[in-house]
């Protein structure tokens, strides 16, 4: 019987330590995502280039406290898999709780007005993005991430779901004494059956007079083939300037790993011939969740005073547009993503 006990005891002890380490969950992810793109801005510049297109490695984990408490952390850093490191911790990173009653965060990460194309973005991290239209404006620049972030979002109810986003201070690591460099960001969600949609607001103090933005995204599952979507800006500086952005989009699966995507997107300026419209189409092969390849030509028609590209969002080779003229991107690109 005493050897039972003991045998019992044993078992418990060496139990408690794997209940424990059960609860702890991490993992190591990344994504390479590389092309190789012919580059013509319409005047001088026409070249073939290697582009890294926002690949990252990442370490997160979270840890469970109780039914209704969960620690997270996360660590993401760009990578450029064509060239050379960056600086460390460059993209989301953060640490926080989340339960039932839905996340709260702190750190640097996408606000909820940057998240809230995902409605519409059949280009992401691509030639064609439509950040080529939507992060420029004749007020500001938007589509970034706030650093020294506090973050709340709410479980979903009934479909909804809102994310509010606060800075003190975007850019520096301290706040100075009398800074006005806030920012704030929100957005309210909704997800039901084929529908997606999001509306965010955006505003930037201390940044080209205090710009705000309205955005509005959605996309529509018309058939298990055919998805399409929807992008509305409105941004607007404290003296008046404002910008206009609008497109819509779509995705067509013509066989069980082949897609057809495209869109158009147009910027509409108060700077005098400062408009610009990219349209961008594109064929991509999945070979299963974690890789897939891609073709896509896009192409940006600017007016006199705009020297805009369909390649200088989210990519390692950029090279300058010329004002007036038609950039034409022609890319052939590789994403694999992995986890471990």
């Amino acid at each position: 019987m005493k050897k039972q006990v003991l045998v019992v005891a044993v078992a418990a002890a060496l139990a408690v330590p794997v209940v424990a380490v059960a609860e702890t969950t991490g993992s190591v992810y990344g994504r390479a995502h590389l092309s190789v793109d012919h580059l013509d801005n319409g005047d001088s510049y026409s070249e073939i280039n290697v582009s890294s297109n926002s690949s990252r490695i990442g370490f997160k984990g979270e840890h469970r406290f109780n039914d209704d408490l969960t620690g997270i952390f996360q660590i993401e850093q760009e990578i450029f898999f064509d060239n050379e490191g960056s600086e460390w911790a460059s993209r989301d990173t953060f640490a926080g709780l989340k339960g039932d009653w839905g996340m709260f965060r702190v750190g640097k990460f996408d606000t909820p007005f940057k998240r809230a194309r995902g409605p519409a973005n059949f280009f992401g991290d691509q030639v064609g993005d439509m950040r080529n239209i939507t992060r420029v404006s004749a007020v500001g620049r938007f589509d970034e991430r706030f650093r020294n972030s506090l973050h709340y979002r709410s479980p979903s109810m009934g479909g909804f779901v809102a994310d509010l986003q606060y800075s003190p201070e975007r850019s520096d690591s301290t706040t100075a004494e009398g800074s006005d460099n806030a920012g704030f960001s929100g957005s309210l969600g909704y997800r039901n059956g084929p529908l997606n949609a999001i509306v965010a607001y955006e505003v930037q103090n201390g940044a080209s007079s205090d710009p705000d933005a309205v955005r509005l995204a959605a996309s529509y599952q018309i058939t298990s083939d055919l998805r399409l979507g929807a992008l509305y800006q409105q941004t607007e500086a404290s003296n008046g300037t404002e910008g206009t952005a609008y497109g819509l989009g779509g995705s067509f699966r013509m066989s069980p790993s082949m897609y057809l995507n495209a869109h158009v997107f147009t910027l509409d300026s108060d700077v005098v011939d400062g408009d610009a419209t990219m349209y961008a189409v594109g064929l991509e092969y999945r070979v299963d969740r974690a890789l897939r390849f891609y073709g896509n030509v896009a192409v940006m028609d600017n007016q006199d005073a705009s020297a805009l590209t369909p390649w200088g969002a989210a990519r390692s080779a950029t090279p300058d547009g010329a004002l007036g003229e038609t950039a034409t991107g022609v890319s052939l690109g590789m994403r694999y993503d992995f986890s471990f």
